[in-house]
């Protein structure tokens, strides 16, 4: 029979009993200003802080009702005279203790595959050690090594390179990050000895009157058996993209890729036409910006080295430990410059990264199905490669002299002019089919080539980092999962929302903040489970991987340390740093037949410390985070959020934006939650829901108009704002915002959520018995 969660049951009166000697986790006004100046940042962190907890009551917010905001003032005095300020405090300071060295340069935004990510987890281990957890779970260590893929890498450089010679002559070579980079989009393991042939773009276009394989055919002077030439059993040589890129009168798009400049497009083509390896040359214009993203990279981290410098040479001499800090943080920007010298040297050789053409190795013949035509084939794999546009050249001015020579001979089919284009190397023959959109091809028999890729898969090694507080009882053999994952994006690139920037993404938010609220819940089950007799085992994980496609969790739940048959709930925290106009969204309150009123009771129940929540419940426990591992895992879930907003995945997501208040009231609210799960009689039934779900995003926009809740009329304009610049007036009656029809000022506040600052949005109103629209440009909240 499904829980109920009813008010009768012990688990809610052990709550009763912990809520008059628990540690109240409210503050506000001088104490949070006490709080902050305790921690050092009283500037950035108490404004912050403060802006937001006014925001919610401000006369900007439009979608506050009159009766929410006086109500808000009472909840805040009712706290004001409940709260025990001591208690928060400690629980603010723990919160932002944990916060500062999750989110500290040191750490480098904790990648789950870089080494910092290793610091975070040993810091993990020793808090979940000072509160009494249990840590010796995989041998002595709380660590559970969770293997990730983290692409394709060459395997060394003998397996790699390009040599190329004729009869007679010394051979060539260029060698593996010296002009040549094997590519993962093709075969992993390749060695080939053939004839090298170059085929242009490497398109097959007849509709759109260009073919670079006909060309191919018509100029050599050895044909097949059947009269035609061909590339079967070569190596084909091509130019990235297609002809007249930029140019709007190409016969391709001219301002868009079409599928012909696609890498699959190409390589399919030249295996269709039995080519046996692919080099590909870079294009100018990629090259460029190449060169300018390694640049502005380089700038950045030589102007934030500049900045260390000064800071550690403006330090007094007794500052020996924030010198050793900044020495450290100054060497490992030095070794960052080092690698962008580097990066700069592939780039300004035009060579590809190892998975810059896709990631999708061929391991012997594979079916490819054409997406266009539908049609289905079994295609071999073939080593592919990119090759510098300097080695290019080379080759090219080779064929030249090889046809040339056989011109000499009487047994060469080119033009004279083919032969002078060629012979002015690659940048002639590229501007040569660009201008005209005509392939150019060129006979150059016994040029021969040998190709060697060697490709394996990179793997990186992080742990979940688990704490167990044993059960005890007659409950004590079934488990209650508490998480958070730790890892974030690091310096950048996978996952990063600011691409082509390498700067630490501290993750402040995402999720810092997930990660120090269960350590801060951690510390209060503890506590508040003491002296209990029955209670469920609390198994605490910090996840790795969460931003790799929930690695960590899946691990868990595939490998995990307790039964899964006995583990009753999941509670997850991600991204609850950022609570604003006092809206906390739990998913999963569909996941048992009780979540839902057991949030609802408890939110409620915060009216006797706390000011309640304005709560988002939603029932599915799908979702892109590590509850959903759980749930798909048959373990009902509720997952706590503050909603998306402009700092996700990016730099900007800093400690000071965090709410330390929020923070330590979802700590009292999750607690109470885990409490009652560790301690009901019966485990909470697993129901299915609805697979689909929406991230909510934190309302970043104001119209600057607030709403008469009984009429549904404008009664006050902020001036200035964006409904005064569009022309709205007290006394409008809003009918609709963009398609919505507006009945209540919650109507208005969803129809703003998924807006950006810029966006127009147009507004449907009656005035003076006339309706009209008006279009209005939000502005930043």
């Amino acid at each position: 029979m499904p829980h109920t969660f009813s008010r009768n049951d012990p688990s809610h009166n052990l709550r009763k009993q912990m809520m008059t000697r628990r540690n109240t986790i409210s503050m506000f006004g001088n104490r949070l200003t006490q709080t902050i100046r305790q921690l050092g940042s009283l500037s950035r962190v108490g404004i912050a802080l403060l802006g937001i907890g006014f925001a919610a009551h401000g006369f900007h917010a439009e979608e506050v009702h009159a009766e929410e905001r006086a109500s808000g003032s009472d909840a805040a005095s009712e706290t004001e005279s409940n709260a025990d300020p001591n208690a928060a405090l400690l629980v603010a300071d723990s919160i932002a203790k944990d916060l500062r060295y999750l989110t500290s340069e040191k750490l480098a935004g904790r990648s789950a595959v870089g080494p910092e990510i290793l610091k975070a987890a040993e810091y993990i281990a020793d808090r979940y050690r000072e509160m009494g957890l249990e840590t010796r779970l995989y041998g002595d260590s709380p660590m559970q090594p969770v293997e990730m893929a983290t692409g394709s890498q060459p395997t060394s450089a003998e397996d790699n390179g390009l040599r190329w010679w004729t009869p007679g002559e010394e051979p060539a070579e260029i060698q593996l990050d010296d002009q040549f980079m094997p590519l993962a989009i093709g075969s992993t393991q390749g060695d080939v000895e053939a004839d090298i042939v170059w085929v242009g773009y490497g398109i097959q276009a007849p509709d759109l009157g260009y073919d670079d394989y006909a060309a191919v055919k018509e100029s050599q002077s050895v044909k097949s058996a059947d009269g035609e030439g061909s590339v079967e059993g070569k190596i084909v040589m091509m130019l990235r993209k297609e002809p007249g890129f930029a140019d709007p009168e190409s016969p391709f798009d001219g301002v868009k890729n079409t599928r012909h400049a696609f890498f699959d497009t190409k390589i399919s083509t030249a295996i269709d036409q039995g080519a046996v390896g692919v080099l590909f040359v870079n294009d100018p214009a990629s090259i460029e910006l190449g060169l300018k993203a390694v640049d502005n990279q380089y700038a950045a981290e030589d102007r934030r080295l500049n900045a260390l410098l000064a800071q550690r040479n403006a330090l007094p001499a007794e500052a020996t430990n924030l010198r050793s800090s900044l020495t450290e943080k100054i060497d490992q920007v030095q070794e960052m410059l080092g690698n962008r010298e580097r990066e700069r040297d592939r780039a300004s050789w035009g060579l590809l990264g190892v998975a810059e053409a896709g990631t999708r190795p061929r391991k012997g013949d594979e079916k490819i199905t054409d997406p266009h035509t539908g049609k289905s084939t079994r295609r071999p794999a073939i080593p592919v490669a990119s090759i510098s546009r300097e080695a290019a050249d080379r080759l090219l001015k080779q064929m030249a002299s090889i046809s040339a020579a056989d011109d000499d001979e009487g047994s060469n089919s080119d033009s004279e002019d083919s032969r002078t284009i060629f012979a002015k190397g690659l940048a002639a023959v590229e501007a040569a089919i660009d201008s005209d959109y005509k392939p150019r091809a060129i006979d150059s028999p016994g040029l021969r080539g040998r190709l060697k890729v060697g490709l394996t898969n990179a793997t990186a090694t992080s742990p979940n980092v688990i704490g167990v507080l044993e059960g005890k009882g007659k409950l004590a053999d079934e488990t209650v999962v508490i998480g958070a994952h730790y890892d974030h994006v690091g310096m950048g690139g996978i996952g990063s929302l600011a691409p082509g920037t390498v700067e630490v993404h501290n993750g402040a938010d995402d999720n810092a903040s997930g990660t120090a609220t269960m350590l801060a819940v951690a510390n209060r089950v503890v506590s508040e489970l003491s002296d209990q007799s029955d209670h469920r085992r609390i198994v605490f994980i910090a996840f790795t991987g969460e931003e790799r496609g929930l690695l960590g969790s899946k691990y868990y739940c595939s490998q995990p340390r307790f039964p899964m048959s006995k583990t009753v709930t999941m509670l997850n925290m991600d991204m609850v740093g950022r609570l604003r106009d006092n809206e906390l969204t739990v998913y999963g309150t569909g996941t048992s037949d009780g979540f839902e009123s057991l949030i609802q009771g408890l939110n409620s129940d915060m009216e006797q410390s706390s000011r309640p929540f304005k709560l988002n419940l939603v029932s599915t426990g799908y979702g892109p985070s590590d509850h959903a591992s759980f749930y798909e895992a048959g373990v009902p879930v509720l997952f706590f959020f503050t909603g998306l907003h402009s700092d996700y995945h990016r730099p900007s997501d800093d400690f000071e934006k965090l709410n330390l208040d929020g923070m330590t009231r979802i700590t009292d609210i999750v607690s109470q939650a885990a409490n009652r799960v560790a301690t009901m009689e019966q485990r909470p039934s697993y129901t299915q829901t609805n697979k689909d779900f929406q991230i909510r995003r934190q309302l970043s926009v104001v119209l600057g108009i607030r709403l008469d809740p009984e009429t549904n009329s404008v009664a006050a304009v902020m001036d200035p704002s964006a409904a005064k610049q569009g022309g709205i007036q007290v006394g409008d009656q809003l009918i609709k915002a963009g398609d919505r029809t507006i009945r209540s000022a919650n109507d208005l506040r969803e129809e703003l959520r998924p807006k950006s600052p810029g966006d127009s949005l147009r507004l449907t109103i009656q005035r003076d018995g006339n309706e009209m629209d008006l279009d209005v440009r939000l502005r930043a909240r």
